[in-house]
């Protein structure tokens, strides 16, 4: 099966049962294995991608995906406000990193461990963070590290004059970045970090309209962190894409949109762990 240029493919040999998905290039982003029911996703980047295009052979086998995902489980009522920038991305890392001997080993020796992409994925969130936090003297509001029910969460959720939106980090350290609509390219390798923000939006909307009880716009943005260039060809439509150094001057400018009530009424809302758990 093929899904954005996502291909799952099975793999069964040695005793082993295993559900691999490679990007076009033939790479391997990551795999399910059944026996164990685990999911193995070296980038969290993929994360979103891979469960995604696995899900439809799972079956029952979903629920073990879900839970493998998943952060720290959401207490009902708790206060969002608190949250620390990049901690679910940092508390994934700390779970995923090795002893320490086998962390000098790997140093040593230049490799990768489980746990080094998400903590490039933690540091980044940390940094955009704070430069969102600087928009607060404008009037906005800001969360971070919001956790859903499906296991995955949302970076940081930006409610001000300009607007609501979701904002996603990718921190790609020197790397070349090309947009072109709903596709990026990194290092000439594609992901679907587009649509992956205006589903999150989407998402996002649908419980702030529940919650609140009307109709809310929330519109996604991915941020780029440390990248070499950013290249955008041909912006998205609907999704902002911009660089961690110009992420707040790009998101003070923002047209007029929603008045101190508004969101002050929306952040008191979206503040609230429930609403996101349910």
């Amino acid at each position: 099966m093929r899904v954005d240029g996502l291909t799952v493919q099975s793999w069964r040999r040695f005793g082993n049962d295993r559900l691999y998905v490679n990007d076009a290039s033939g790479r391997t982003v990551g795999y399910f294995d059944r026996k164990a029911s685990k999911l193995h996703v070296d980038d969290p980047a993929m994360q979103y991608a891979v469960l995604e295009v696995l899900a439809p052979f799972l079956g029952n086998e979903a629920p073990a995906l879900q839970h493998h995902a998943a952060m720290q489980p959401v207490v009902a009522g708790r206060d969002l406000a608190g949250n620390i920038a990049g901690a679910a991305v940092a508390q994934q890392a700390a779970r995923l990193r090795p002893a320490l001997v086998q962390r000098w080993v790997a140093k040593l020796l230049g490799q990768r461990t489980a746990a080094t992409s998400w903590d490039v994925g933690a540091q980044g969130e940390r940094i955009v963070g704070r430069r969102l936090e600087r928009l607060r003297e404008g009037g906005w509001q800001v969360l971070h590290s919001i956790p859903l029910v499906s296991g995955a969460d949302i970076d940081h959720l930006l409610i001000g004059p300009g607007g609501i939106f979701t904002v996603n980090t990718k921190h790609h350290r020197g790397a070349r970045v090309t947009v072109t609509r709903d596709w990026v390219r990194v290092n000439g390798h594609q992901y679907p970090y587009i649509r992956n923000s205006r589903h999150e939006a989407a998402g996002a909307a649908r419980r702030l309209r529940g919650a609140l009880g009307r109709p809310v716009e929330v519109r996604g943005v991915v941020v780029f962190v440390g990248a070499g260039s950013l290249k955008v060809r041909h912006a998205p439509a609907d999704v902002l894409v911009t660089s961690d150094e110009a992420v707040a001057s790009l998101m003070g400018s923002r047209p007029y949109a929603l008045g101190p009530d508004v969101v002050r009424g929306v952040f008191q809302m979206a503040r609230q762990s429930r609403m996101w758990s349910s």
